[in-house]
């Protein structure tokens, strides 16, 4: 038979142990590598691509990290960040090699943005309501702007070194 001190005794060994326990495998003591900052610019046919997603992939990094993508702004010019989970965001990149493809999806033919968009809104709003949409009120779909060679990643030769001792800003002219 137990004592009620004997039991106190156990429940707060058991409450150290567990405590000990959880805090020694929570996801915050994790190493979180250095980064360096990482910007540039995209320019196509010697003008700034504003909207175009730049993505630099790196095969050697085995982690979610390993692929890495910031947009343009109207300049042309991005800004990579990191991320090594909800609260873990870091400026630039681990230092290493990257595969980068540059994409950047518009409407067809001739048709502007403004155009396209307003299509968007108008078919959002037939749907929104519960209809459903004509061949003629579906709007087209988009389309690769940046040539295969530069938004395949199983074609493109575009490549960054990111170095921790040089500026890191990278320039892509595509043609």
């Amino acid at each position: 038979m137990f004592c009620i001190n004997c039991l106190h005794r156990i429940s707060i060994t058991l409450i150290f142990f567990v405590t000990g326990f959880l805090t020694g495998c929570s996801s915050d003591t994790r190493e979180i590598p250095e980064t360096v900052p990482v910007k540039g610019a995209v320019l196509f046919k010697g003008e700034p691509v504003k909207g175009a997603s730049v993505v630099f992939y790196n095969p050697e990094i085995k982690s979610a990290n390993a692929t890495i993508n910031a947009t343009t702004d109207e300049l042309g010019e991005f800004e990579l960040k990191s991320y090594f989970g909800p609260r873990d965001e870091r400026n630039g990149v681990v230092p290493g090699t990257y595969k980068v493809t540059i994409l950047k999806m518009v409407p067809p033919g001739k048709m502007t943005e403004e155009e396209y968009q307003a299509k968007v809104t108008e078919a959002d709003k037939i749907v929104s309501a519960g209809g459903v949409l004509t061949q003629a009120q579906t709007p087209p779909e988009l389309t690769q702007m940046i040539p295969r060679q530069y938004s395949d990643v199983t074609v493109s030769k575009l490549e960054a070194k990111v170095d921790p001792e040089l500026d890191n800003h990278f320039q892509f002219d595509l043609k």
